[in-house]
């Protein structure tokens, strides 16, 4: 090997060396001691074909994300595969989303429906319960999504209209309910139909 290259391996062996003390019942925590440990990793990781393509070759991003999933319970590779950036805002899909509030200790319960499905009256319902307060229930409708033009919209509001519509209620109402456990984090799924203004646009303004 060369100088560099037993240097890079060097380090990249002390970080899965210090890993390895941190395996509990068979499951690796990663838990790197400094940021050059964490550097490491993520460099590691970036280089690997277990992340998702937005990450490859971004250990800094890869960094972020992970920074953020830890700070509301999300595990290193939750965090790659559930936090999105959209339009230069982090963001979470829904299911992940779902299950950080089902594992949160207050949380009772959470009721997903789908009313007049199949019909252009269909409504997706979201009742969510936490502990020592009122049920929350929110709904999202084909009305709701057609007066915010996302009806018929191409993409997945064709594809799986009754999937988006579950969605956005349920991130209303998880949000509303779990402010303090999502971090104001809203869902991709919602994320992605947000218009945005060009940076030129924004900066003449």
């Amino acid at each position: 090997l060369s100088r560099v290259n037993a240097r890079s391996f060097g380090k990249q062996r002390a970080l899965l060396s210090s890993l390895e003390s941190e395996k509990r019942m068979g499951a690796l925590t990663i838990a790197p001691a400094d940021l050059q440990q964490a550097m490491s990793f993520c460099k590691i990781m970036s280089e690997s074909n277990f992340v998702p393509q937005t990450y490859r070759n971004k250990p800094g991003d890869i960094l972020a994300a992970v920074t953020m999933g830890a700070e509301i319970g999300l595990g290193p590779m939750q965090s790659l595969l559930g936090i999105a950036v959209i339009n230069g805002k982090p963001s979470i899909y829904g299911d992940t989303l779902l299950s950080l509030v089902l594992n949160h200790p207050d949380c009772e319960d959470v009721i997903e429906t789908i009313e007049n499905e199949g019909t252009d009256k269909a409504l997706a319902r979201c009742e969510v319960r936490r502990r020592g307060r009122q049920p929350a229930v929110r709904t999202f409708s084909v009305d709701d999504a057609k007066r915010a033009r996302l009806w018929g919209k191409k993409g997945p509001w064709t594809d799986y209209p009754l999937v988006m519509l579950k969605h956005r209620a349920r991130g209303f109402a998880l949000r509303d309910t779990f402010a303090d456990a999502l971090a104001g984090l809203i869902t991709t799924e919602e994320a992605r139909d947000y218009k945005t203004v060009p940076a030129s646009k924004a900066k003449a303004k």
